[in-house]
């Protein structure tokens, strides 16, 4: 166990604590806990790669925090902003569908949750977190909606990444780097 796991496990932990504070009612400590998640995020990878503590298990805990926080986050908005969830319910569906689909499929064909940590996907992070806080607390909707719309090209990608590798990887930059690494991997084979 090293600090970046542990901040991973942590934003694992927020899921249940957003959830459990969102059906109380407690908006304040609600967004401290997501504050908390989306800090834990930006520094596990930080810290990770400053001290060079990268490893597969970090990348597998990395990309669970990342899915329970984002996948419960939803419901818990739900419970303390149900008009506002329900006006953008298209984009939220929309959002859900893009993290759940690529990580289902990744999942039947690897039978584990890859952590590919593209590009794309670190940016939409920057976007959802900007844009969930602006929607929720200022009902300022462009920002989350067009976050959620540059998630179907996070999902194309993280489809394409899946579709190109036949075995899990962890941290693909892109679709475009996937098919580097195929390439290399084919032509060692070759060179064999």
């Amino acid at each position: 166990m090293n600090l970046p796991n542990a901040l991973s496990l942590l934003r694992v932990a927020c899921a249940p604590a957003l959830l459990w504070l969102a059906w109380l009612g407690h908006t304040g400590p609600f967004l401290v806990v997501f504050g908390i998640g989306l800090a834990s995020d930006i520094a596990d990878g930080a810290i990770a790669r400053y001290f060079d503590q990268e490893t597969e298990l970090g990348a597998q805990l990395d990309q669970w925090g990342d899915f329970a926080l984002w996948v419960s986050f939803p419901l818990a908005a739900f419970w303390l902003w149900p008009e506002v969830v329900r006006r953008e319910a298209v984009y939220v569906v929309l959002a859900i569908a893009c993290l759940l689909i690529p990580t289902a499929i990744a999942y039947l064909k690897y039978r584990e949750v890859p952590g590919y940590h593209t590009w794309a996907a670190k940016l939409d992070s920057v976007l959802m977190g900007i844009g969930v806080p602006l929607l929720l607390l200022f009902d300022f909707a462009w920002p989350f909606r067009l976050a959620a719309l540059f998630l179907v090209v996070c999902a194309i990608d993280e489809l394409g990444i899946t579709y190109v590798l036949s075995e899990c990887r962890h941290d693909v930059r892109s679709v475009y780097h996937a098919l580097r690494f195929r390439e290399k991997a084919l032509s060692r084979e070759r060179d064999l």
